[in-house]
């Protein structure tokens, strides 16, 4: 039990963490990518985060040969897409 709790919160915290790393909050994103080529550089960032989460969610879960980090980081990593593309449509 406590082992997956462990692996479902390091699996979040590292997803959070590079969200964090490679862009800017959704307020900021909203405000200033504006153009096309701005909104492709955020897609390809936010593309570079999902891929480090999904990684670090898959080594976690094999570690503890459990499902559950990776769908966790799965899960955080829709949130957080959704949440983003709102902000490049202005819809936050």
């Amino acid at each position: 039990m406590i082992a997956t709790a462990a692996g479902i919160g390091m699996s979040l915290i590292a997803s959070e963490h590079f969200f964090s790393t490679f862009l800017s909050s959704p307020w900021t994103t909203e405000k200033f990518a504006t153009t096309e080529e701005d909104k492709a550089k955020v897609r390809r960032l936010y593309v570079y985060a999902v891929a480090a989460s999904l990684i670090t969610g898959g080594l976690m879960s094999s570690i503890l040969d459990q499902w559950w980090p990776l769908i966790a980081a799965l899960a955080l990593c829709i949130i957080y897409v959704v949440v983003y593309e709102r902000a490049l449509g202005g819809k936050i």
